[in-house]
């Protein structure tokens, strides 16, 4: 058998044997053996190789050639024709297939120049477009904005990111600035709050430990601490230091600086209820205001003068006394702002600007119920203060009415055992507590704090009637309404329950250690004597006003206080207020100071937001605190001697 010859030739430029390689083998099987592939592989790569230099040679003489004609001939002379690969048609043969795809790929890189490599070749030349700088640096000697301004100290970020100290620091090693400074965002932290009173703390030593020194005495309220802590001791003593120091220094001793550290030591003070120290640190902030020439040239665009003022007014109705007149003149002044229908303001049964309750309507926090008592305590509030005497008969004909609807209100603890209570019920239940004991001492015309002790609360409870009640005739029973049991969601109305079932009251007063217990009456009662049904029967009864404050703080914790209950913010105001005011003479100073704390935590989150609804609050508690302060024959809604009599003489 002939030896069969096998050619693989990369180029088409000489048939010379030079190009060649003969294989010879003796049967077909020996072109497959090892020996032999790797001297085809060999030869083809070396062919290739000797071809991709003879290429690159002629494109560079090629480019040479044509430097002078144009882009396009330039593009049409240097193209280098692709050459034609032959190779030996060898069926089934591994070793011919391989070399194919080789040759294939070898001519697929022997393509025309591209275009990016003809256009880099090009004369470079010069942007006209001027480049500026990433930054522009900063011109020595220039004078820009920021150095009109000193650059403050270094402040702390959080907890455990101030290593150095860098903020004051108490002069008791004790106590834990980064979390007191945390507290005190959490408490009392607002936006306006940190866009017009943080910074003035910040500059000074004693105005930033006074803000911790408020921070600490509601903590200790809080956590329900029967005496203040380390921490709150240590910081009063630390402002009242550096307040002391600047007094002996006549620029300093009324400068903005020192009268806000005075302040806020007094608002700490009443917090922690520490009426010694109190009415000092009142005594002289008003001296150091006086020697300013009056609240008008304090600084802080009027924002101090605006907190010492509410601030007195507040202690002074917690106190039940008479705030200092400079500061109620002041309030006076800056006491009214026309708000838009669409603003979220704090309204209350004390503030009511639009004559209507309008935050209070559309809130999603306040349910119907609580939306009836705070109008009806608003309207009594509104009629027992007002001074028109050819009102005043008129007047008490309602307040009875609107007194009676209020105090027989029903508790939510009712219902609690069927019912899965909402954060709106609790505030539905403080809502009613305080204007339960409001409304007593308007009726009675007497303080909040004696009227605490007189609060009469409908219960009712369940009790075992028999048909023989049927008996009775229509004057020994007072109402044929049947007894129930009745939900926060419950309508009250002018006929509700109570007003139908207790003739007479409340003006059938008992005295305070005695209960009352209505007469039951059934809307059906079976035909035997024998049978015997289960009834509800509604008593009321007189509880100590430690009980009811007990009852309402606990009311207001289940409420969740926050967010200071959001746009309810000034009804819980009012709630602090009243409560405040009625825990005055309470032995238990845990329970007074909660609701001095809830009145001042309100007052600090609504002042910067809304100055003027604050000073109009606070002037209506005044009000009312010196109406329930007079005598009988002296206050602004004198009774008929005939219903006076008649009261004393039932009770």
């Amino acid at each position: 058998m002939p030896p069969r010859k096998s050619s693989f030739s990369p180029t088409a430029k000489s048939p010379d044997n030079a190009s060649l390689r003969w294989i010879t083998a003796t049967k077909p099987s020996d072109f497959k053996s090892k020996a032999t592939m790797q001297t085809v592989r060999q030869t083809a790569m070396g062919s290739y190789l000797k071809a991709t230099k003879n290429q690159v040679s002629d494109k560079n003489r090629a480019n040479s050639e044509a430097s002078d004609h144009s882009r396009s001939s330039l593009g049409s002379q240097s193209t280098t024709k692709p050459r034609t690969i032959k190779t030996p048609k060898v069926k089934a043969k591994k070793s011919d297939d391989k070399i194919h795809r080789l040759s294939q790929s070898t001519s697929s890189t022997q393509e025309a120049p591209q275009h990016e490599t003809q256009v880099a070749r090009t004369e470079h030349r010069q942007s006209t477009i001027l480049q500026t700088p990433i930054v522009v640096p900063i011109m020595r000697g220039h004078q820009y904005p920021f150095d009109l301004k000193p650059v403050p100290d270094l402040r702390c970020l959080g907890n455990g990111l101030d290593p150095f100290g860098t903020m004051f620091q108490s002069r008791n090693t004790l106590v834990n600035v980064e979390r007191l400074k945390i507290e005190c965002s959490k408490y009392f932290g607002t936006e306006g709050l940190g866009r017009h009173w943080i910074p003035e703390c910040l500059n000074y030593a004693h105005t930033f430990l006074s803000t911790l020194y408020m921070a600490s005495a509601y903590d200790d309220v809080v956590h329900n601490r029967e005496i203040e802590t380390l921490e709150t001791a240590a910081l009063r003593q630390d402002v009242i230091h550096f307040v002391s120091g600047n007094l002996t220094d006549v620029a300093q001793s009324v400068a903005d600086h020192n009268i806000i550290a005075v302040s806020q030591l007094i608002l700490g003070d009443v917090i922690s209820r520490s009426d010694a120290g109190l009415h000092f640190h009142q005594n002289g902030i008003a001296m150091m205001i006086k020697q300013r020439g009056g609240l008008q040239n304090l600084g802080v665009n009027g924002q101090l003068a605006s907190a010492v003022s509410w601030a007195n007014l507040a202690t002074a109705a917690l106190q039940e006394v008479q705030p200092t007149p400079m500061y109620a003149e002041y309030c006076k002044m800056r006491a009214v702002k026309a708000y838009p229908l669409v603003a979220t303001i704090p309204e209350s049964p004390l503030y009511q600007p639009h004559k209507r309750f309008v935050t209070i309507e559309r809130s999603q926090n306040c349910n119907p119920n609580a939306q009836r008592l705070l109008v009806d305590i608003h309207a009594m509030t509104e009629m027992f203060l007002d001074t028109n005497s050819s009102k005043r008969t008129g007047n008490f004909n309602k307040i009875q009415t609107v007194y009676d609807r209020i105090v027989q209100s029903l508790s939510v603890q009712q219902s609690r055992r069927t019912t899965i209570l909402k954060k709106s019920d609790w505030k539905y239940e403080a809502i009613r507590l305080a204007a339960i004991v409001q409304a007593q001492a308007m009726f009675d015309q007497i303080p909040l704090s004696e009227a605490l002790d007189r609060v009469q609360v409908p219960e009712t409870q369940p009790a075992m009637f028999s048909s023989s009640a049927a008996s009775f005739s229509n004057d020994s029973t007072s109402s044929t309404v049947e007894f129930q049991d009745v939900s926060p969601a419950t309508d009250f109305s002018e006929s509700s329950l109570f007003g139908l079932c207790n003739e007479g009251f409340p003006s059938n007063h008992r005295p305070s250690n005695s209960s009352t217990l209505s007469r039951p009456s059934l809307s059906t009662l079976q035909s035997s004597s024998s049978d015997v049904q289960l009834r509800q029967q509604v008593i009321t009864r007189t509880i100590s006003g430690d009980t009811i404050l007990q009852q309402l703080r606990d009311a207001l914790e289940d409420s969740d206080l926050s967010d200071c209950w959001s746009d309810m913010a000034g009804v819980l105001l009012w709630i602090g207020l009243v409560m405040g005011a009625a825990s005055n003479n309470s032995k238990d100073k845990k329970l007074r100071r909660y609701f001095s704390a809830t009145t001042m935590r309100a007052c600090i989150m609504l002042c910067f937001e809304h100055p003027e609804a604050i000073h109009s609050t606070m002037l209506r508690m005044t009000d009312l605190v010196a109406a329930l302060g007079r005598k009988s024959n002296e206050g602004q809604m004198i009774r008929n001697d005939s219903f006076v009599s008649r009261k004393r003489s039932k009770n």
